[in-house]
């Protein structure tokens, strides 16, 4: 870090923090691509259900593509339409041993791991992961930025260094974020190929302190990931997303560049966003 640096570092989940992503990449791209890759065309709104639920509306939002399917999967086997229609459950053993690897989860990972643990269903997942950012890239596709984005990052950027971290690979964020001019606000670029978010979170600190540093995003992975480095972090809530950019902004940003965005008060915030992402899916019931 130069003698010249900003002080304080601001990093930026992607998906469903700065850009409105998560629902039309499920809707337009992952679902209906696994659907027809793994036959689940009889059981399509089930799966669907499924998806949507680990993905956009419980505390597993948010995590890892490879960890969200095995628990989408768990979930459908398990679904009671699925059940009554005697629909054989699809395998999970080979991917849950993926996943508990300790690996990361990201597809170079994957292909390295099917070179010592052969499984065609995981040969399947992962030429559906491929296909899935061919087609995101070759659709040219240009996601939302969610209200307040661009005037908060334009007040950040300058004052601190600014980055992105996400589980997405560098390639798509930079498409992504590119397509909506926002590249220039960022000073580093962090993709699934720099590791898990800690890891991505100090490669962005350059060597400054975690406590000059704030975790912004949508999802639990993001809490503990800057739990993990040992930052702040503030929570972008589903469905009041301009709501939270403009306490960001207006509020939490100002404090926390003045050292007042004391753990207090970031656990209110968190508590506000636990409320906000269940533990169970409604046809779950209570037991």
């Amino acid at each position: 870090m130069s003698p010249a640096a900003p002080r304080a570092c601001v990093a930026l989940d992607s998906d469903g923090t700065v850009l409105d992503t998560m629902a039309p990449k499920q809707h337009r791209f992952l679902q209906p691509m696994f659907i027809e890759a793994f036959g689940l065309q009889p059981q399509a709104a089930a799966y669907r259900a499924c998806a949507d639920f680990v993905n956009l509306f419980s505390a597993t939002r948010g995590i890892s593509r490879y960890h969200a399917i095995l628990l989408t999967l768990e979930a459908f086997n398990a679904h009671p339409a699925v059940h009554a229609a005697g629909f054989p459950p699809l395998p999970t053993a080979d991917l849950r041993a993926f996943v508990e690897s300790g690996l990361p989860l990201s597809a170079d990972a994957l292909a390295g791991w099917l070179r010592a643990h052969p499984s065609p269903f995981l040969e399947k997942l992962l030429a559906w992961g491929h296909a899935v950012n061919e087609a995101i890239l070759a659709s040219g596709v240009r996601f939302d930025v969610f209200p307040g984005v661009r005037e908060a990052l334009e007040a950040m950027h300058g004052p601190c260094r600014v980055g992105i971290v996400s589980q997405s690979p560098e390639r798509v964020l930079r498409q992504d974020w590119g397509a909506q001019g926002l590249l220039g606000h960022v000073d580093l670029v962090a993709g699934q190929e720099l590791g898990a978010k800690p890891a991505q979170l100090a490669a962005l600190a350059e060597g400054r302190p975690p406590a000059d540093v704030l975790m912004v995003g949508d999802a639990f992975g993001d809490l503990d990931a800057a739990r993990a480095f040992g930052c702040r972090f503030f929570p972008i809530l589903p469905g009041r997303e301009g709501d939270s950019w403009a306490r960001l902004a207006g509020e939490v940003f100002p404090d926390f560049l003045a050292g007042r965005y004391d753990p207090a008060r970031e656990a209110a915030l968190v508590a506000d966003f636990a409320a906000a992402l269940p533990d169970r899916p409604p046809w779950a019931g209570n037991g």
